[in-house]
């Protein structure tokens, strides 16, 4: 998307009323395609159709040095990092909705910006969550409104509506089964190692090291540091499982191993993943290990188990089962044995779980 003219005025010289008159140029031709968002931006609320009666609700946060780093776009065009953060903040709450198999509806942004800020930049971000709902499995998602506010730091909150698939139907933690098989949609560790390969270019004098890489690897790359800045969540797979009979699912975001863990005790069983099958996954991400200054032997095997920011899906089926397309299986489902706990195991791992928004 690109603008007539780019307007330098910083957010506090533009003021509210001009601000939301900014993003409402953005954000309302993609909402005039939207015939469930009865009432948007410019009163009090929102008003949005929700057929089912049953509407699924989400929320996360996206925060500088706890998300991001604004150093991850010096020397990229200006436009980028506004835009990716955009698609980022909406892509975490969509992701969530597809693992409920549920059709994302509308968000709602609240966006919190330093006073130094452009309009432009505004704008920008704006047309970076259009671009999120613009994928295949959110294409019926408006942007209904949300708020803004000052403050010394960035900050976005977005909650995501939603409606189930299949009108009484949601994919939940909490139905997997001994003897069901645990599939995957969406890479694995692509993000974690997209991440490594920001975090060296920061460490390094020169903020593009490592990032410019011609030959067979540079496709690779370019694809890991996409994960992490600009994630494209799978999101038509949660309507697909589904469809194959599903029995549990949720969102891959703070690593395989811990989601893993988080759903089987929601199920009450033991899940064992796939040595062999996490081996070849992790084979793929061996040319950007390699190419990571310092990055243990495991590196590529950490990304792929304890990784977060994948939103891929994870979800069991039944088996025999055929998987929908895109799924590929990485574990199996079995009761809990007499005194063991429930939860997820990797045989022989030894590494990070994943991710603690609380611990780090």
């Amino acid at each position: 998307m690109t603008f007539m003219t780019v307007d330098s005025r910083t957010v506090s010289q533009a003021g509210e009323d001009a601000m939301v008159a900014a993003i409402c140029q953005i954000i309302d031709p993609h909402n005039a395609e939207h015939a469930g968002l009865l009432l948007g931006p410019g009163d009090d609320a929102a008003v949005l159709s929700c057929t089912s009666g049953q509407p699924v609700l989400t929320t996360d946060t996206l925060s500088a040095d706890q998300d991001y780093r604004r150093t991850w776009w010096e020397g990229r065009p200006m436009e980028e990092w506004p835009r990716d953060l955009g698609t980022k903040a909406a892509a975490q709450n969509l992701s969530d909705l597809n693992a409920m198999g549920a059709t994302p509806i509308a968000l709602l942004v609240s966006l919190t910006l330093p006073p130094e800020f452009t309009v432009q930049w505004v704008q920008d971000f704006y047309a970076g969550v259009v671009r999120a709902c613009s994928q295949p499995g959110a294409m019926g998602c408006a942007v209904a409104g949300g708020d803004l506010g000052s403050g010394a730091d960035m900050s976005v909150t977005i909650t995501a509506v939603g409606e189930p698939h299949q009108p009484g139907r949601l994919l939940r933690r909490s139905g997997a089964r001994p003897g069901d098989i645990l599939g995957v949609c969406g890479r694995l560790g692509y993000a974690a190692a997209g991440l490594a390969l920001l975090e060296q270019a920061v460490a390094s004098a020169d903020r593009g090291a490592g990032l410019e890489v011609q030959g067979a690897a540079a496709g690779l790359l370019a694809e890991c540091l996409e994960a992490q800045k600009r994630p494209q969540p799978p999101l038509t797979a949660g309507a697909a499982a589904l469809r194959a009979g599903a029995t549990a699912g949720m969102d891959l975001s703070d690593g395989l191993l811990r989601d893993a863990g988080r759903l089987a005790r929601a199920s009450e069983v033991k899940i064992t993943l796939d040595e062999a099958a996490l081996n070849a996954e992790a084979r793929s991400l061996e040319p950007v290990a390699q190419h990571c200054e310092g990055a243990p032997y495991s590196a590529a095997s950490d990304w792929v188990v304890s990784g977060g920011e994948d939103f891929g899906l994870l979800a069991t089926f039944p088996s025999p089962a055929e998987l929908p397309e895109g799924f590929r299986i990485i574990g199996h489902v079995a009761e809990t044995a007499p005194g063991e706990s429930a939860g997820a195991v990797l045989p022989g791992w030894t590494g990070a779980p994943g991710w603690d928004s609380m611990r780090g």
